[in-house]
């Protein structure tokens, strides 16, 4: 079992990551003296496909309450999360329960946004089971849910107890989601150098031949990258927007896609376009571009994505949530590990990185 930490000044916490690790779930709790009553929120799929697993080593059926939580983006919504503050007060929960919320990105996002207003916070542990969740949205403390179409705009900050990642978990991934956590983990490739560019073409393969033994390294140097940019800056003020490398696209993507279309898949695509504005306000040169494509181009983009208006795609980059004086903020590249911030790029600029974008679908 590896341990990693998110350094905080306060509500610092660790990350365990390995195969197995679930049986180590109620030793973790007892020793950092947690509720001894659990709300476990586990997505229907994860509880149809490893409902033993889970019974063996993290569910007591005789006392814990497990909520059956609907899969899909839908569910961050304000209608799931009045569901779930709905159940908790009925069963007379309280500041006394752990919220284990054990799931994908969805029920990451969406249980730890009801666990930080429910009772004004209760404590909350996540073990995600996707590799999109492990390497990305369950560390960190944001939380959120959609709302009017637009991704994560209303959420807050609530860092959990720990983090648990088993990776026997992974072996039911479909293709799609190993390319979901893909995405994220080539977006770390940049944020980092060329060793760990490297890497990841190294071991690009043996993600979808589901070899996490020999991948676990490169997801544990994932987390670690995030662990670390978060413990610099928790509440995104500065350094931690080097995360959002081609999220401003992707989110678009995702709204005007109706969520239709994976988040790993959206964040390929959206780095693919950082790249090409990166090359368009010249922080780039033409060969870096070709050398800085081949990576996410190993992915297939859907073709849904060339059916895309470029005029309601910017408008709904306009609403980001990052940008300053109504104007888009981008995250571009410079060289690997050169990360520029808060850059403004011209509208035809934008549609440029839209139109290359289109033609690797």
């Amino acid at each position: 079992m590896k341990t990693l930490t998110v350094a905080l000044k306060e509500n610092g916490y660790n990350i365990y990551l390995g195969k197995g690790v679930l049986e180590k779930f109620k030793s973790l709790c007892e020793k950092k003296s947690l509720p001894k009553r659990m709300f476990f929120v586990i997505d229907e799929n994860v509880l149809r496909l490893h409902k033993n697993y889970l019974l063996t080593f993290l569910i007591d059926e005789k006392k814990d309450l497990v909520y059956k939580f609907p899969s899909g983006e839908k569910s961050k919504s304000f209608k799931q999360i009045s569901e779930l503050h709905k159940v908790m007060p009925e069963n007379k929960l309280g500041r006394d329960t752990l919220v284990v919320a054990v799931g994908g990105g969805v029920t990451g996002d969406a249980v730890g946004f009801a666990a930080s207003i429910f009772m004004r916070g209760v404590p909350v542990v996540h073990i995600p089971t996707t590799l999109l969740a492990a390497v990305d949205s369950s560390v960190g403390g944001k939380t959120g849910i959609n709302f009017n179409n637009t991704k994560n705009i209303i959420g807050s900050f609530y860092q959990p107890k720990f983090v648990l990642i088993d990776t026997n978990f992974f072996s039911s991934l479909p293709e799609k989601e190993i390319t979901c956590g893909l995405g994220e983990i080539i977006k770390y490739a940049y944020l980092t150098g060329q060793n760990f560019y490297d890497q990841v073409f190294l071991d690009f393969n043996s993600f979808y031949q589901k070899d996490f033994s020999k991948t676990e390294k490169l997801i544990a140097s994932s987390i670690s990258v995030k662990a670390e940019v978060v413990s610099s800056d928790e509440k995104e003020t500065g350094l931690r927007k080097i995360l959002n490398f081609g999220h401003t696209f992707a989110h678009a993507f995702e709204s005007e896609l109706h969520f239709k279309i994976k988040h790993g898949e959206a964040v390929i695509a959206g780095i693919i376009c950082a790249l090409y504005l990166s090359h368009e306000k010249g922080f780039i040169t033409e060969e870096q571009l070709k050398k800085f494509l081949y990576l996410p181009k190993q992915i297939s983009l859907p073709a849904s994505l060339k059916k895309l208006d470029k005029e309601k795609l910017y408008w709904v980059m306009l609403s980001d949530k990052k940008n300053r004086d109504g104007k888009i903020k981008f995250v571009l590249l410079k060289n690997l590990g050169k990360i520029l911030l808060d850059v403004e790029a011209e509208k035809v600029e934008v549609f440029n990185s839209f139109e290359k974008m289109f033609q690797n679908c």
